[in-house]
């Protein structure tokens, strides 16, 4: 396996990175280091895949999340992603201002929230690196996703809203990525990116227990911080900033589940309702709504 080491931040380009906590992903066993940039606060997973070897880093199609849910941990956790797909559609609407248009969604995976998108009226389309779940979605949803290095061949002022969930950080490049996003809108059109804060209080109460560290798929580990730095060259205005409880609700019980011996997913849920019934400044899942200058 080939890997790539990052000794300067992508972001401010500063080599001062500090050790934050070692992750173990799920699926292939591997352990990877968490590193934090001092400077800007980006975090980043040292030594991940190229893409050519990230494969193995992937679900296969006899994976569970391929199958039927059958444990009531697995039949919850697929309710509590429909209900967020539907929160997702009201948000898109919301941000943009429309009803319909046409909107592409980087990082797509299993293509659940472009079909919800298309149930509402709108002309959806996704990029995806994952190949099992290309093939997926493009099998149950009769879609069109497309591989995720594609992105880069779309033509300049293609589409009304572009929106990536916590899809961001699991770019190669994370600068030619953001500027790629950023040309993709028309004139008037709305970009939507979120994330999960790598400081925020949930990340520092699980650590390595954090489900949505995801590294390897996930190399860059953002903060509001580091991503408003981020987009400063590519002509881009916030319009507004808001966070999703329902997101890190759903994100606390899968770190619940995956930090216990016997996981318990009442006991997880009621864990998760917990921390996200206290007030918080240093929210868990950011959404920036972004426009052209």
């Amino acid at each position: 396996m080939t890997t790539t080491r990052i000794d300067n931040c992508p972001i401010c380009k500063g080599s001062h990175l500090i050790h934050k906590l070692s992750y173990t992903d799920s699926i292939s066993g591997k352990t990877f280091e968490i590193l934090q940039c001092s400077d800007c606060g980006l975090h980043i997973t040292q030594y991940a895949p190229i893409l050519a070897d990230m494969g193995a880093f992937y679900p296969d199609s006899d994976s569970e999340c391929y199958k039927p849910a059958k444990t009531p941990e697995r039949k919850w956790l697929h309710r509590l992603h429909e209900w967020w797909y539907k929160k997702q559609v009201k948000i898109v609407k919301e941000e943009s201002q429309r009803m319909s248009g046409v909107l592409l969604e980087m990082g797509s995976e299993q293509g659940h929230f472009s079909q919800a998108m298309r149930g509402n009226g709108w002309i959806a389309h996704g990029v995806e690196y994952d190949a099992t779940a290309r093939e997926y979605g493009n099998k149950r949803f009769q879609q069109q996703v497309e591989d995720g290095s594609r992105l880069f061949d779309i033509n300049p002022r293609s589409y009304n809203v572009v929106v990536a969930w916590d899809t961001l950080g699991k770019s190669f490049n994370i600068n030619r990525t953001m500027e790629k996003l950023s040309q993709l809108i028309v004139s008037d059109g709305t970009l939507v990116i979120a994330f999960h804060s790598a400081v925020s209080d949930d990340a520092q109460y699980y650590g390595s227990n954090w489900s949505a560290w995801d590294a390897p798929r996930k190399r860059w580990h953002l903060t509001p911080q580091a991503f408003e730095k981020l987009i400063e060259p590519y002509n881009l205005v916030i319009t507004n900033r808001s966070h999703s409880t329902y997101r890190s609700f759903i994100t606390n019980v899968m770190s619940e589940l995956s930090s216990q011996q016997k996981p318990n997913i009442w006991l997880s849920m009621w864990r998760a309702l917990k921390r996200n019934s206290r007030t918080q400044d240093n929210y868990t899942y950011y959404i920036y709504t972004l426009k052209r200058k």
